[in-house]
């Protein structure tokens, strides 16, 4: 068999604190593209990530990017602590992120044109995953004009308010756009997913994958743009941080494989169900090692 095209997974590596209402303090390991490698994994992807180590990497986190298929020692070092997040739960389900060192820090901790090495650029697919806004923006302009890859853009909501007429830039110089529905519905200003889709479309991308948490998602593509619903199966959620970054990644790798965006958002929502059912990265790490992995 083969070998699946090369996914790079953009983003950062995190350590994550969970407060839960009754004042539980859980540390787990984290980041945008380690979860989005572990869901390439999950699918039997080709992942590699590209995310700057703090100076405080936790062992955890380095075993778990060598399952991910990065070595860490391929990855770029920052002479600063890991980015930290405390995430306060109540009693609804909603929960509050405090970036602890400050977004100047997490800047510093993005990935940057300088961190890109040719054998990035020559990866079949790139996944920009959500850093600080400025980041991540300045590197979708970077790499639409160096690379041959298929660029794979998923936003971060926090930062949306003002920079509407940024992100759509960058949306413009992605392949796949990968909102979710409050982003599409900012983004777009309209709550008219399907109005959404086509605003987005018209700007260039290929395909439009807007992502309705436990609802599943909307695919559209130049080919068929009539949004189709791809429902996912309801579960009771463990934990949900981190399953958007999941379904991005394993709907990168199947796309890569395939072609074929449906087949693509259905392996997203499988492995977003798995990262679901356990805390942090907990059960993405128990499916890779696995031998059954996910069914597509």
């Amino acid at each position: 068999m083969s070998e699946s095209p090369k996914l790079v997974c953009v983003g950062n590596l995190t350590v994550d604190e969970a407060v839960s209402p009754r004042g539980e303090r859980v540390e787990s390991i984290g980041g945008d593209a380690l979860f989005a490698a572990l869901g390439a994994t999950v699918v039997r992807g080709n992942p590699t990530i590209l995310a700057p180590l703090g100076t405080d990497a936790p062992v955890a986190l380095l075993g778990a990017l060598r399952v991910a298929g990065t070595d860490p020692e391929s990855l770029p070092l920052r002479d600063l602590p890991m980015v930290r997040n405390v995430i306060r739960y109540d009693d609804a389900g909603g929960r509050v992120w405090d970036l602890v060192l400050g977004e100047e820090h997490f800047e510093a901790l993005s990935v940057h044109p300088t961190d890109v090495s040719d054998d990035v650029l020559s990866a079949s697919g790139v996944l920009l995953s959500a850093m600080a806004l400025h980041a991540q923006l300045d590197l979708a302009a970077w790499l639409r004009t160096r690379t041959a890859a298929t660029i794979y853009f998923d936003p971060q909501e926090d930062y949306l308010a003002g920079h509407v007429a940024d992100v759509l830039d960058a949306v413009a110089a992605c392949d796949v756009f990968l909102p979710s529905e409050v982003e599409a519905a900012a983004l777009a200003q309209t709550a008219d997913l399907h109005a959404a889709a086509a605003t987005f479309l018209a700007l260039g991308p290929q395909a439009v994958v807007i992502k309705l948490a436990d609802a599943g998602c909307l695919v559209a593509s130049s080919v068929d743009p009539e949004p189709v619903l791809i429902a996912a199966d309801v579960i009771e959620p463990v934990d949900s941080t981190g399953a958007g970054d999941a379904f991005c990644g394993a709907f990168a790798a199947e796309h890569l494989r395939s072609g074929d965006v449906h087949a693509a958002a259905r392996a997203g929502a499988g492995v977003a169900r798995i990262a679901i059912s356990g805390p942090g990265v907990s059960a993405l790490l128990t499916a890779v090692t696995s031998v059954g992995g996910v069914p597509r």
